[in-house]
């Protein structure tokens, strides 16, 4: 389960949205986060579809969560992002893991991977936008 630069700039931008009031530009969110613009607006349209986020356009327009982002759980962007096999995915291996008990590195793998898929389904994008906002606050 290693994140793709994709995964990377959705959760960023995300996060970013969470802190922010009302439709944002994209380009806007960006600028701030230093990632591509044209490569961050590739990204809204799966995220649109999948409930997440919605999209204006016009002079007012932007992105913006179409749900509260504490109900958004990084797992859902993952997901939407990298797809459902994701939580399958082996380290070692190219196919997904099934979970066969033979192999000699489920007893390593699986744990791990369970334990970050638990973390990825618990951890909101609004929890972790309160954290940094938290942190920037108490840092000198």
């Amino acid at each position: 389960m290693l994140y793709s630069l994709t995964t990377k700039y959705a959760v960023i931008a995300l996060v970013d949205l969470a802190s922010r009031e009302g439709p944002v530009p994209v380009k806007e969110i960006a600028q701030a986060k230093d990632i591509p613009p044209y490569f961050l607006a590739k990204l809204v349209p799966p995220l649109v579809r999948a409930g997440i986020l919605s999209s204006t356009r016009g002079k007012n327009g932007g992105i913006s969560f179409t749900r509260d982002p504490g109900g958004v759980s990084l797992a859902d962007v993952v997901r939407v992002i990298e797809g459902e096999d994701y939580f399958r995915e082996c380290v070692f291996e190219l196919d997904r893991c099934d979970g066969d008990p033979n192999c000699p590195l489920h007893d390593v793998w699986d744990p791990l991977r369970d334990e970050i898929s638990r973390f990825l389904h618990e951890t909101t994008v609004n929890s972790v936008a309160d954290k940094l906002a938290t942190a920037k606050k108490t840092s000198p």
